[in-house]
């Protein structure tokens, strides 16, 4: 292994235009994805080996869950390289630890997981969860004799899971693309609270390197894209990757789920807020626009979900006099959430005003466009363009109470016609532009041609 890692660290980088260290020596897998010829260069008939790394997987609900899935109902062979799971309650899940359950057979897919310190509730357990992981799946993945064709990383915080992707490209020569839904070093400095100087120039240099490193990198806003070529990444190497939402999630009424109408405020404006419960989602803003519609004596906030800010969440709720306004009803499986959604007369979506976030669009976003429900967004910058590029809803500048306060009495005040055109405008843009089989075509195209390079 000593002697495989020399070589791998003494092998020459290319540069920018994708010319390797020798002059003249072109590295095939650099080239750019010929958009109107790609599909027809890689036979069908042969099928990708992929191996898919992500820190999150089943059963914590992401959308890594059903890009794999779709992958493998393709024909693709899909295996998985993730975490014990422990993901939002910084718990591992019943019946996982790092001595059972660390490789299983989900449906098509055999998961394979690394040794994990799960995320506790503080910043330090956070920082040693996500140094580990990185660490743990890079040991498993030299260990390991599997040859895929192409790696496919989906890339969440922190950055450094995108190592043991590097490690098996350097070790087997196969494609290697990475699907960046979390910018960093921001969202480092932000989540931990970096300010040192020192500290954040040597994660930017650490990140730029690690960015580099990727034959394609795809992005889930466009938005990202100055942020990923800032690190020397060409523009011809990126993709735009937006996400999508399971085929589950499609309009509902109450009366398709009947069972969940005894979980859900039956009377009243409810307005749900479906997701994680943390420090990202802004839950001050949030309990302080319920402050100020506390005489809107019908309006009940509906929160379905978990998370490390949880706890401080409901004491501030209750603290603030609106223990009867706000529900919550804890984490459910994400196919329950339609049906949940049916309960509801609007979806609520909130970031904290913090630059990054502006660039970001909140995986919910696609999830409530497909269910077909009215939505009132606290965000900034793309989000907040696509809600009211759509015509789904109302957004407002995020961290502003009292904005977001008026945008949900204008919501709860709009006649009946009013809330469907809202609704119907989500299903429309949805399907316009995130229906799940374009963005898997897409997905399934650049895998396709990164693996043609090998």
């Amino acid at each position: 292994m000593i002697t495989f890692l020399k070589q791998a660290f003494s092998r020459p980088l290319s540069d920018e235009s994708g010319r390797a260290g020798k002059k003249g020596s072109a590295l095939r897998h650099r080239l750019p994805i010929p958009q109107s010829t790609c599909r027809h260069e890689w036979p069908r008939e042969r099928l990708v080996k992929i191996l898919f790394i992500s820190q999150h997987f089943f059963p914590e609900q992401f959308s890594n869950n059903r890009i794999a899935e779709n992958m493998a109902d393709r024909g693709h062979d899909v295996s998985v390289c993730t975490a014990v799971p422990n993901y939002p309650s910084g718990r591992f899940f019943d019946g996982y630890s790092n001595r059972s359950n660390r490789t299983e057979r989900w449906g098509k897919i055999l998961i394979h997981r690394a040794w994990t310190v799960p995320r506790g509730k503080s910043a330090l357990s956070l920082f040693v969860n996500y140094i580990t992981f990185p660490v743990a799946a890079s040991i498993k993945v030299l260990l390991a004799k599997a040859r895929p064709d192409v790696v496919f990383v989906s890339q969440l915080s922190p950055v450094f899971m995108v190592l043991p992707g590097i490690l098996q490209k350097w070790k087997t020569g196969c494609g290697l693309v990475y699907w960046v839904q979390d910018i960093w070093p921001e969202s480092a400095t932000y989540t931990l609270g970096l300010r040192n100087r020192l500290v954040v120039g040597l994660l930017n240099a650490i990140c730029g390197w690690l960015y580099r490193r990727a034959d394609l990198v795809m992005v889930q806003s466009a938005a990202f894209n100055d942020m990923i070529t800032r690190f020397g990444v060409p523009p011809a190497r990126i993709r735009l990757l937006p996400n999508t939402a399971p085929d589950s999630y499609r309009p509902l009424t109450p009366e398709q789920a009947p069972d969940y109408a005894a979980l859900v405020p039956q009377e009243g404006f409810r307005l749900m807020f479906a997701g994680n419960i943390g420090e990202s989602q802004d839950f001050d803003t949030l309990v302080a626009a319920a402050v100020l519609l506390r005489g809107r004596e019908d309006l009940h906030w509906v929160i379905v979900g978990s998370g490390r800010d949880e706890a401080r969440v409901r004491r501030l709720v209750v603290e603030n006099g609106l223990g009867e306004r706000f529900h919550f009803l804890g984490r459910h499986p994400e196919e329950a959430m339609p049906k949940f959604f049916a309960h509801a007369d609007a979806m609520l979506v909130s970031l904290k005003d913090i630059p990054i976030f502006a660039l970001t669009v909140p995986y919910k976003v696609q999830c409530y466009l497909a269910c077909g429900k009215p939505i009132i967004a606290s965000l900034a910058g793309e989000g907040a363009r696509i809600v009211n590029e759509s015509g789904a809803g109302i957004a407002v500048a995020a961290g502003r109470p009292q904005a977001l306060a008026e945008a949900i009495a204008k919501m709860m005040d709009a006649t009946p016609s009013r809330r469907h055109a809202f609704a119907a405008g989500a299903r429309r843009y949805f399907d316009n532009n995130y229906a799940a089989d374009k963005v898997y075509d897409i997905l399934e195209q650049t895998l396709e041609y990164a693996a043609q390079y090998r």
